[in-house]
């Protein structure tokens, strides 16, 4: 999967940028969308990934179970949600990116900020 910037591909089921991840531009993650099981960053037991694959979608952006990922379980494990407080950053902010904007143009804004996930303010 470590390819083009714009690549769609390149987008992780949860919403991440794995284009400005320093494991994948350094060939060290294969990243959740190719043939290998272990999330792009690392955490192995990850459940959005099997869940989008079940489900036949690309991103959390194009499920229908719920208004918000925020509602998901799946989604919002506590673990993730206490590392997204430390580093005030928000990956259901890139998913709710997509879903305004499209997977385009969530690309064309992570490539300019060179973020792997949406930072928070303050």
């Amino acid at each position: 999967m470590n390819t083009a910037n714009n690549n769609h591909d390149m987008i992780s089921y949860c919403g991440f940028y794995c284009g400005a991840c320093p494991k994948f531009k350094n060939n060290s993650c294969v990243g959740c969308k190719g043939e290998e099981t272990k999330c792009a960053t690392g955490y192995t037991s990850c459940k959005v990934r099997p869940c989008c694959i079940a489900e036949g979608i690309n991103t959390c952006a194009d499920c229908s179970k719920y208004n918000s990922v925020k509602d998901c379980r799946l989604y919002n494990p506590l673990l993730i949600r206490l590392g997204q407080f430390l580093t005030r950053s928000s990956r259901r902010k890139g998913i709710e990116f997509i879903k305004e904007k499209g997977e385009s143009e969530f690309l064309k804004f992570m490539i300019e900020k060179s973020w792997v996930t949406i930072k928070l303010k303050g």
